[in-house]
């Protein structure tokens, strides 16, 4: 059963569709209610969501980000009707049909809030114990949350653009190949995984927290390309892993680690390993 099946339900999210006729909006309910339960939910959260009271702020969450792609999607098609001579513009006798621009504005402004809406449902999951166990058997739980920053609220409060979720997602695949390739050198593969795994089960020790912080800044240095930055963020960060390294106990164990401290190699007639230089 889906979240929204009826005009009654939909207006609960957008009171001004009161005119609009149910049949005509009903595909596009169907249809963003399955892209966000596959996409987003998973079966198992959506299924708890839908058995909360009406007032939830879990169930009204979905319920607004399912009406506002539902109402995004359908905008465009709403007032069309498909005739033998083809596709006609159904108007009232006293209502003017609306500007293109508007209808842009009206359109902008669902995506907008289909954006905050997503970042909202997401932040209040990773703050439900319940909810948040329910989504991560989702197959799409990991790639979700596979990045330090989760939303694009968070993401907002570390750069220079305004942080919607679509510019989150625009500079995803650079900050994953950030932490990968430039993060993963610095603190270690496992120490990443490590604050990755605390960080989308929202289980953040106090030193952690602290550490994804600095991440965090790095990441978005990188992205800016202010590579000075960049650079003293991750000597600031490597300065306290030597300071207090028993504070970093999977860092402290890891290769990378191991690697950064043993002595550079000498080349000694004794050693199996001498060659001969030029």
């Amino acid at each position: 059963m889906a979240l929204i099946d009826s005009l009654e339900k939909f207006i609960l999210s957008i009171p001004t569709a009161r005119g609009s006729e149910w049949p005509a909006l009903e595909p596009f309910a169907n249809t963003a209610d399955g892209t966000i339960q596959s996409l987003l939910t998973g079966s198992d959260l959506y299924t708890y969501i839908e058995a909360l009271e009406d007032t939830s702020v879990l169930k009204t969450s979905l319920r607004n980000l399912i009406a506002f792609q539902t109402y995004r999607d359908a905008i465009p098609f709403v007032d069309l009707i498909q005739t033998q001579n083809g596709f006609g513009v159904v108007s009232g006798n006293n209502i003017a049909p609306a500007s293109r621009e508007r209808v842009e504005r009206l359109m902008l402004w669902c995506t907008n809030s289909i954006d905050k809406t997503t970042d909202l449902l997401i932040t209040q999951l990773m703050d439900d114990s319940t909810a948040l166990a329910k989504w991560t058997k989702s197959k799409r739980f990991n790639n979700l949350t596979n990045c330090l920053f989760v939303t694009g609220i968070d993401f907002a409060g570390y750069t220079k653009t305004d942080g919607s979720r679509t510019d989150f997602l625009k500079a995803k695949g650079q900050l994953l190949a950030f932490q990968k390739n430039e993060l993963s050198t610095l603190i270690s593969a496992d120490y990443l995984a490590e604050l990755i795994a605390q960080n989308r089960s929202n289980t953040l020790t106090e030193v952690n927290s602290f550490i994804v912080e600095i991440c965090k800044l790095i990441l978005v240095k990188l992205l800016e390309k202010d590579i000075d930055e960049a650079k003293k963020l991750f000597n600031n960060l490597g300065y306290m892993f030597e300071k207090k390294l028993t504070d970093y106990p999977t860092y402290a164990a890891s290769a990378e680690y191991a690697l950064k401290i043993s002595p550079a190699y000498e080349n000694k007639l004794e050693y199996p390993t001498f060659f001969f230089g030029m």
